[in-house]
């Protein structure tokens, strides 16, 4: 939970900057102190990379606020294909799911069970799941 605060904090943070660029570039451009041409468009580009993020990242986190608080949760399971480089997501399926990445302990390959968040794929809890289906096939089988 503390993470998941955390990560929502930081991606505030960035729409927040994000924001005030915009505002900012607005207001040179109000002023008339843009020399070159390049930058009268600033605030239009921070703008829409603002909208851009708030809709990829900020808003699904935001809306999953109320679902950790009543631990309303999906189920998954599957293997993973692949460990995002800094341990902080991975892929079941070929959809991302974010976790913290000081708690993972798992590889690529594994089978897991994971209890995430509805709208921004966030894990809550990771079980390893063993494959009872594998150890009976590779059982050496009795000849007579």
């Amino acid at each position: 939970m503390r993470y998941f605060i955390a990560n929502l904090a930081a991606h505030l943070l960035v729409t927040a900057v994000f924001v005030v660029l915009t505002s900012i570039f607005a207001a040179r451009n109000k002023k008339r102190k843009v020399k070159h041409v390049a930058m009268y468009f600033l605030p239009i580009v921070c703008a829409i990379a603002a909208i851009v993020y708030i809709v990829l990242f900020t808003a699904p986190r935001l809306t999953d606020v109320n679902n950790m608080l009543n631990s309303n949760y999906y189920y998954n399971s599957g293997t993973v294909e692949k460990i995002g480089s800094f341990r902080n997501y991975f892929v079941i399926d070929g959809n991302y799911y974010y976790m913290n990445p000081l708690r993972n302990k798992m590889n690529e390959g594994d089978v897991v069970r994971i209890k995430r968040t509805p709208n921004s794929s966030f894990t809550v809890d990771i079980t390893m799941i063993e494959d009872t289906d594998m150890a009976e096939d590779t059982e050496p089988e009795e000849t007579n």
